[in-house]
């Protein structure tokens, strides 16, 4: 009986964790690029029952019986976890703001041959010398294109990280000393190159010091760990590819028959002045949430009536009617 207290109170625990994790994608509806947590439940280990002193019983099929042994009762459940809260990467929705910086990444991607969905993102740092390369242990990746630009004029995130180009140096748009004061004239290709237009002229043209966006296909996002709302690290191996590398892995795999569709052109792109949403399905998500409430509510239940049951053996059950 002890053994339900500790079932039912592991899965309160449990179901108090999926809950967290179910509020705080909900609390993210609309953070531009959220990937929502989806709660991993895992049971412990089975436990094996007998009756001791008591050599007949019935026989479980796969549960191995020796003579003269106590007689199987059968397994035990003795509760469950939640393991870890795992980040779905499917694309989320993309709404027209005519922000230029707003910038919605889209991968119209399928499983490449060992099963993975690649994922693009962007690379961003927190850098202290903004004058010198980001550390490749430094870079984090975000699909967040909600942009502003700082008093320096470096590109920033709403989370406080510096967007880095191809050669992962941070963004400057506003450059006191090439004098030139980008504003609301920037403008981002399908291929992430940085232009602006020219007041002389009014012709665009490539920024000077930096090309183009640092733009990273992700070959296994379940490697990725998530840093606070939407930026993520990678734990790995290096499986972090240029646009370049993709396409042409992808070329590759194409003229060998790996892929179901010979569409390949515009796998990977991005849209200047649109943004991504959060992938959270609210309805979903309340209607996981009540689900996980009522299951919380059961095992209180079950908790009630186990101690009910306790208090009457040591107090009824025992006591001497005089």
């Amino acid at each position: 009986m002890i053994r339900g207290l500790y079932t039912s109170a592991s899965g309160m625990l449990a179901l108090q964790n999926k809950q967290e994790s179910l509020a705080n994608n909900l609390a993210n509806i609309n953070t531009p690029g959220y990937k929502q947590d989806i709660g991993v439940m895992r049971a412990f280990p089975e436990q094996l029952l007998s009756r001791m002193r008591d050599s007949e019983g019935p026989e479980f099929p796969g549960v191995p019986s020796m003579p003269g042994q106590p007689a199987v009762i059968g397994r035990l459940h003795t509760g469950v976890y939640m393991s870890e809260a795992l980040p779905n990467f499917t694309q989320g929705d993309i709404e027209e703001s005519n922000n230029p910086y707003d910038v919605a990444l889209m991968d119209n991607l399928q499983p490449d041959q060992d099963g993975n969905e690649r994922r693009l993102f962007y690379s961003v740092a927190r850098i202290e010398d903004l004058t010198q390369p980001a550390e490749p242990e430094d870079i984090r990746y975000t699909r967040n294109g909600n942009w502003r630009v700082d008093a320096e004029g470096y590109l920033m995130t709403s989370d406080g990280y510096y967007i880095l180009d191809d050669q992962n140096l941070a963004i400057r748009l506003n450059d006191p000393n090439t004098g030139i004061n980008v504003g609301q004239n920037l403008k981002i290709n399908q291929a992430g190159e940085l232009l602006y237009r020219n007041s002389e002229d009014e012709e665009y043209q490539p920024l000077p010091t930096h090309s183009r966006l640092g733009l990273s296909v992700v070959t296994d996002p379940k490697k990725l760990a998530r840093e606070g709302t939407s930026v993520f690290r990678y734990e790995g191996d290096i499986e972090v590819q240029s646009i370049e590398d993709a396409e042409a892995e992808d070329q590759v795999a194409l003229a060998a028959g790996e892929y179901n569709t010979p569409a390949i052109t515009g796998r990977y792109g991005l849209q200047q002045g649109w943004s991504e949403r959060s992938n959270v399905d609210p309805a979903q998500t309340i209607t996981s949430m009540m689900s996980v409430l009522r299951a919380y509510e059961a095992n209180q239940r079950v908790i009630t009536t186990i101690d009910g049951t306790l208090d009457k053996a040591a107090n009824e059950i025992g006591r001497v009617n005089g």
